[in-house]
């Protein structure tokens, strides 16, 4: 199984042109523009008045080919808009390679992504957790998009493994802010509390003997502050010592260690490399586990996403 964050795999038309007038007279407000001769055609607008627009073509055709490259039986996927988007990819781009697709509305309202399933094994039970919420913020939720868990089956319908899967606060900063530092303090400190909440769930939900795994984009590092509560809870990181599989084409130095599935080039600073795309297994898993891959990007600053996917093996 694997997990791979698709980067904004939306379902609508590209535009070309301005919006004078956008929500009200505001640009703060989201807007749906629907056009009444075409069937779900939008021009959509996210919570900062920003134009949402369609992924390009050749972007969605790389990243199928780089997920049946793979040839994985489950996938946890990220930042898919609708159900109906992933039907339709799976349906058109992956030739119906995955019979069971799955996804769940989640709690983003600015960028409306969500978390999917694409799975070649039966689903059994699905539950989101999109409402659940941290005792220091008892006010609001507190996964900006979700956690959700999904049971995999085998061909009788017994459960094989369990998996939770996630995409956690960003660490963009909108530098137009008073306090950028501040901004950033505030993001860290999100995504520390999603994943308490997350070990809380699992704890909650599983057994010692249990075999689960928790995946997705976490974006951050695994040995970050902010994910410390997963090794606290005795999860084990699957993807230490990764095998490549494809190469980077580029003169720029790369790490001596492939556990790495993005990259950024902030201006003036060293290039950095992250695994901030993870898998971590149960205890009852790890034992299981037989192999650990990094699908490598062709070009450096991104191949029709500028994530990595990563996926293991398991001998179930």
């Amino acid at each position: 199984m694997g997990t791979f964050n698709l980067n904004n795999l939306f379902d609508r038309w590209n535009f070309a042109g301005a919006v004078e007038v956008l929500a009200a007279g505001t640009s703060s407000v989201p807007a749906t523009y629907t056009f009444d001769n075409e069937d779900r055609r939008r021009l959509q607008l996210d919570g900062h008045g920003k134009l949402l627009v369609a992924k390009p073509p050749a972007d969605t055709a790389r990243i199928a080919e780089r997920l049946l490259a793979a040839d994985v039986d489950v996938w946890v996927v990220q930042e898919i808009e609708n159900v109906d988007v992933l039907r339709e990819f799976n349906r058109e781009h992956l030739g119906g390679a995955y019979e069971h697709v799955m996804v769940i509305d989640g709690n983003d309202s600015v960028r409306f992504i969500d978390i999917g399933i694409l799975s070649r094994r039966p689903l059994g039970g699905v539950t989101s957790y999109q409402r659940v919420f941290h005792p220091d913020v008892p006010d609001r939720p507190i996964f900006s998009r979700d956690l959700v868990e999904v049971e995999i089956l085998d061909a009788r319908g017994r459960r094989i493994l369990t998996i939770f899967g996630t995409h956690l606060k960003s660490k963009f900063v909108d530098f137009t802010v008073a306090d950028p530092v501040a901004a950033a303090a505030a993001a860290q400190l999100l995504r520390q509390r999603q994943a308490e909440t997350i070990t809380r769930i699992i704890a909650a939900r599983t057994s010692s003997r249990q075999r689960y795994l928790l995946c997705g984009d976490m974006n951050d590092t695994p040995d970050s502050p902010a994910l410390v509560a997963y090794e606290q809870a005795g999860l084990v990181s699957a993807l230490l010592s990764p095998t490549e599989v494809g190469t980077v084409k580029t003169t720029v130095e790369l790490p001596s260690s492939p556990a790495w599935t993005s990259t950024f080039k902030e201006t003036g600073q060293p290039r950095s490399f992250d695994l901030i795309d993870q898998i971590w297994l149960s205890p009852a898993l790890a034992p299981w586990l037989t192999g650990a891959f990094i699908g490598r990007r062709k070009k450096l600053a991104r191949d029709g996403t500028d994530h990595d996917p990563a996926w293991i093996t398991l001998d179930l």
